[in-house]
Formats: C-alpha cells, sequence, structure tokens
C-alpha cells in the first residue's frame, strides 16, 4: 500500500511537472512568434523605406537634369541621400538585432520542447510502473478479498459453535 501511494503521489507530482513544462513550451511558442512577426515587420520596413527612397531620388535627379544646377541643390541632394542611406542602415540593424532575438527564442523553444519531451517520458515511465505494480499486486488482493470473504462469511457460525 505504501508503494501505491508513493506512486500515485510521484505521478502527481510528475504530472504537474509536464503540465508545466507544456504550459511554458506554449509560452515560448508565443514568444517565437512575436520575435517572427518583429522581423517581418522590419523586413517590410525596410523594403518601403528603400522604395520611398529610390522614389525620392529619382524624383531629385529628374529635377537636376536639363537645366543649370547650382552646388546647394547637389549638396542638398546629396545630404537627403545621405540621411536616407543613414535610416536604411538603422531600420537594417534593426531587422539584424531582431533576427538575432528570434534564432535565440527559438533555441530557447527547442530547449522547452527537450524538457517537455523529458518530463513526458518520466511521466510515461511511472505509469507504466503503476501499471506493472497493479498487474502484479491484482493477485494477491483477490486472494486477499477472497479471505476477507471467507472470514466474513465464518463469523456468523463462529458463535453458534461455541
Amino acid at each position: 500500500m505504501k508503494n501505491d501511494r508513493m506512486i500515485a503521489q510521484l505521478r502527481k507530482l510528475r504530472q504537474r511537472r509536464e503540465d508545466h513544462a507544456r504550459e511554458v513550451v506554449a509560452a515560448h511558442q508565443t514568444k517565437v512568434g512575436e520575435a517572427r512577426h518583429n522581423v517581418e515587420a522590419a523586413s517590410r520596413m525596410l523594403a518601403e523605406h528603400l522604395r520611398r527612397a529610390i522614389d525620392e531620388q529619382n524624383a531629385a535627379v529628374s529635377g537636376l537634369t536639363s537645366r543649370v544646377v547650382k552646388a546647394t541643390e547637389l549638396h542638398m541632394a546629396q545630404s537627403r541621400y545621405e540621411a536616407s542611406l543613414t535610416r536604411a542602415g538603422q531600420i537594417q540593424a534593426q531587422g539584424e538585432a531582431a533576427v538575432l532575438v528570434q534564432q535565440q527564442r527559438e533555441v530557447e523553444l527547442a530547449e522547452a520542447q527537450h524538457r517537455h519531451v523529458q518530463s513526458r517520458k518520466a511521466l510515461l515511465k511511472l505509469e507504466t510502473l503503476a501499471e506493472q505494480v497493479e498487474k502484479r499486486t491484482a493477485p494477491r488482493r483477490a486472494a486477499t478479498a477472497e479471505l476477507l470473504d471467507d472470514d466474513e462469511g465464518r463469523i456468523p457460525h463462529a458463535p453458534h459453535e461455541r
């Protein structure tokens, strides 16, 4: 009986651990999803910025053709180009940081999934053990129950025998 209670307590404990591991995996999956979304958003933002920058540069260059251009106009166009290039670099750096975060979260998710699999295996192993113990003790319990039934049947007859 002690073994049965101990196995039941271990089963509860391992079940809680497995439930917790499953919750941790779900949380990590959410974080990975958010990280992927951030990477996609950074990529879209960079593509949109580059498209606008190209359109602005084409407009600036077309405004400078077919006429006499002052040096200040060239400097302003160059300043806008450099500012756009700097902003593109910043957006690209944000995208690279988002990719690194995504990769880190994917590693954490893989670790959490591994821990969940391990806790699930431990729970299954304990359940198998409990089933084996139950199979081994079933004949003993049946025999004990039979003896108790026999003893109960004898008790009413015992006073008559005296």
